[in-house]
């Protein structure tokens, strides 16, 4: 059995505020970051990891929003909560509340591994949290893993994901992963109605460690959420590079590109005045045709448990629709982030 966990604090600065209550409609805000514990028994044919406690999750160009309104409308003070059945070293099953297969962004990562503060640009198309099973193998440089799943959290199991990785060497791997609905959803989202594909590359170095991937998605059912143009797209690309000066000190960067289709559907006019809807796949990035890129600079800092890490963000959008992008009346194309944040592990 073992007990672990993340306590942390932040502050934040943005330009362009949005016409919203909370942490988006504020020059300066701070929060609570993380406070979570997690338990853990990771021996034995049945396992168990549970994840429980108060998350937040801050992305470029994204309107943010109180920790509490975090954990209400997403995934509530259980975010992650499964158990494990593993008959034999390379194989085991995962029923519960899981990491999503289908992008890069799952809880676990966000307050354990992330190289940065907020995620990127293309994150917010990624799945975090599913309910569902999930089956993983490994034999040497190769795994794989499938898992049928709600998806977007939508309470409708009818998603298909998998995930093929290589290692061909000790610093490097190859991701592919890929899923889609295989019905239809009208419970949560455009999102939830689509196809998902990434194609990652990791390397990790004694210094450098480098991350970069390619991201498409294709939505579908388009008209039957009131989008007359039908099916949609939406391409992403990011790269982000973490290189270590010295054992307690570090600095990240990140480049980030999103474009989507002019017939992506847009749930909301608006998706500022709901950030929950975001995180659970009712929004596509600055309207129909919309284009934007964003640069992420982190630096951290180290010391046995304690770390402290500052961000500045900026993330410019071209091709908008009226109302949503950034500022008060969402027709402003670009908007700066500054963060600081600062915790320890438990």
């Amino acid at each position: 059995m073992s007990v672990g966990g993340l306590l942390s604090v932040n502050g934040r600065a943005q330009s362009n505020r949005y016409d919203a209550s909370g942490p988006a409609g504020k020059y300066f805000s701070a929060d609570v970051t993380d406070g979570l514990v997690t338990v853990a028994k990771t021996h034995g044919l049945l396992q168990f990891y549970l994840e429980a406690g108060a998350y937040n999750f801050y992305g470029i160009g994204q309107p943010a929003s109180s920790t509490g309104t975090t954990i209400s409308n997403t995934f509530g003070p259980l975010p992650i909560a499964y158990v494990q059945i593993t008959p034999d070293k390379n194989f085991n099953i995962q029923i519960g509340k899981l990491a999503a297969i289908t992008g890069i962004t799952p809880l676990t990562d966000l307050i354990t591994s992330s190289y940065n503060i907020q995620f990127g640009l293309d994150g917010w198309q990624q799945q975090t949290i599913s309910r569902g099973i999930q089956m993983n193998y490994s034999r040497g440089p190769f795994s794989a893993s499938v898992a049928w799943t709600d998806g977007y959290y939508s309470k409708r199991f009818n998603w298909v994901v998998g995930q093929l990785t290589y290692a061909p060497s000790a610093v490097s791997t190859i991701i592919v992963q890929g899923g889609g609905n295989a019905g239809h959803t009208d419970y949560s989202g455009p999102l939830d109605n689509s196809d998902f594909y990434l194609l990652g590359y990791n390397y990790s170095g004694s210094a450098l460690n480098l991350f970069a991937y390619l991201q498409y998605q294709r939505l579908t059912n388009g008209a039957q959420l009131g989008n007359p143009g039908g099916d949609g797209n939406q391409y992403g690309a990011s790269i982000d590079a973490n290189y270590a000066f010295t054992p307690n000190y570090s600095i990240s960067a990140r480049l980030d590109y999103m474009a989507y289709s002019d017939a992506a559907p847009v749930a909301t006019p608006a998706f500022y005045n709901d950030a929950g809807t975001v995180l659970q796949g009712n929004e596509m990035g600055y309207g129909p045709g919309s284009r934007a890129v964003g640069l992420t600079l982190t630096p951290i800092y180290q010391v046995k448990h304690w770390f402290i890490e500052g961000e500045l963000s900026y993330v410019h959008a071209y091709h908008i629709a009226p109302g949503e992008a950034f500022g008060q009346n969402g027709n402003q194309p670009n908007q700066f982030v500054a963060m600081i944040n600062t915790g320890f592990f438990l």
